[in-house]
C-alpha cells in the first residue's frame, strides 16, 4: 500500500530535483529520502527515476504518477481540515514563498507585525521555481518584485516597488542626493545574476545609459550585493525592498536621477480558492503596503 508519506517526499524530489534539496526542504536527512522513494518504488513494481551521479532523472512513470499527486494531496488537506472542525480546533496556517528581494528584509519586517497565533512556513526561492511552488500547490501564493507569466497562475500588482542605488559610506558618491549614471562609470560595480530576469533588466538599463563597467563583481542574490558593498567594495543598483539600512549600517541608499520602478506581485493559483489564513495575512499585506506608501509621503 502507498504511504501519505512517500507521496510527499516523492512530490518533493520531482519539484527539486536532487535528493539533497528535497531533504533540506523535508527537514530530514538525505538517507532518508532516499531510502523512502526507494520503497516507493518497490511498493507499486515502478522505476520512478534513473539515479545519476548528482541528480535524478524522473521517468516517465515519474511525470505520469506527479499529475495525480496535487489532488491526492488537497483532499487529504480538505480531510485534516474537516477533523479539525469536528474536534473544535481552530488553528491558523499560513504557507508562502517570496522571491530573495523581498525576503532580507521586507518580509521579515511584516511578519514581525503579523498575528502570532497563526503558524507560519515561509521560504525564499528564486523567480524560477516560485510558479512551480504556487502551481504544485506546496505554497499558496508567492510574493515577487517582477511578473511571472503562466497560464496556471494569477500574476497581480499589489504595490509599487523601486530601485536604488546602494555604496559604501566612504565612498564619495554617499554624499549626492541623487545619482546619474555617468557618476558612478568608473567604479567597480556588483551585478545581481544576469541570467535572472532582474539581473538583466538592470544591465539592459546600465547598456541603455551607455555605461560599461572594466571592473565589475557578479552574485546571485541582493543581501549578498549590500554585504559586500557594507564591507567596503564596489557600487550596486538593486531593488528598494532589499535593502536595509539596520542591516547594513555603513551602506547608503541613494535616488537614481533616472528612476527604475517596477511592481510588487502576488502570485496565486488561477484555479481554486486560496484558504481564509491565506486572504487575512494579503489583506495584512496590502494595507502595510498602503501606510508605506502614505509614510513616504509625509
Amino acid at each position: 500500500m502507498i504511504k501519505l508519506k512517500q507521496i510527499e517526499f516523492f512530490r518533493a524530489v520531482m519539484l527539486y530535483g536532487s535528493i539533497n534539496r528535497a531533504s533540506h526542504y523535508l527537514c530530514v536527512s538525505q538517507p532518508v529520502v532516499s531510502r523512502t522513494i526507494s520503497q516507493l518504488e518497490r511498493s507499486i513494481g515502478l522505476q520512478l527515476f534513473e539515479r545519476r551521479t548528482s541528480h535524478l532523472v524522473p521517468t516517465e512513470n515519474a511525470f505520469v504518477l506527479n499529475r495525480y499527486c496535487d489532488e491526492i494531496f488537497e483532499t487529504t488537506t480538505r480531510l485534516e481540515t474537516v477533523i479539525k472542525l469536528l474536534q473544535g480546533e481552530k488553528v491558523d496556517h499560513l504557507k508562502f514563498v517570496a522571491s530573495p528581494a523581498l525576503s532580507n528584509a521586507f518580509i521579515p519586517k511584516l511578519l514581525a507585525k503579523y498575528d502570532k497565533s497563526t503558524c507560519i512556513h515561509f521560504e525564499s526561492c528564486m523567480l524560477k521555481d516560485i510558479a512551480v511552488n504556487v502551481e504544485s500547490g506546496i505554497f499558496e501564493f508567492g510574493l515577487t518584485i517582477w511578473p511571472i507569466i503562466s497560464n496556471r497562475i494569477n500574476c497581480t500588482p499589489i504595490g509599487e516597488s523601486s530601485f536604488v542605488f546602494l555604496c559604501h559610506e566612504t565612498n564619495p558618491l554617499s554624499r549626492l542626493h541623487k545619482i546619474r549614471f555617468d557618476d558612478f562609470v568608473d567604479q567597480e560595480f556588483i551585478f545581481t545574476n544576469r541570467n535572472n530576469p532582474i539581473g538583466k533588466y538592470i544591465d539592459r538599463k546600465v547598456q541603455e545609459m551607455g555605461v560599461n563597467f572594466d571592473n565589475y563583481i557578479e552574485v546571485d542574490r541582493s543581501e549578498i550585493v549590500c554585504a559586500i558593498i557594507n564591507a567596503g567594495r564596489g557600487v550596486s543598483i538593486i531593488n528598494s525592498h532589499g535593502f536595509d539600512i539596520d542591516q547594513w549600517p555603513h551602506t547608503r541608499s541613494i535616488e537614481l536621477d533616472s528612476s527604475i520602478h517596477t511592481n510588487m506581485y502576488l502570485i496565486t493559483p488561477k484555479f481554486g480558492k486560496l484558504s481564509p489564513s491565506a486572504d487575512r495575512f494579503i489583506n495584512f499585506l496590502k494595507k502595510e503596503i498602503e501606510f508605506s506608501c502614505e509614510d513616504s509621503l509625509l
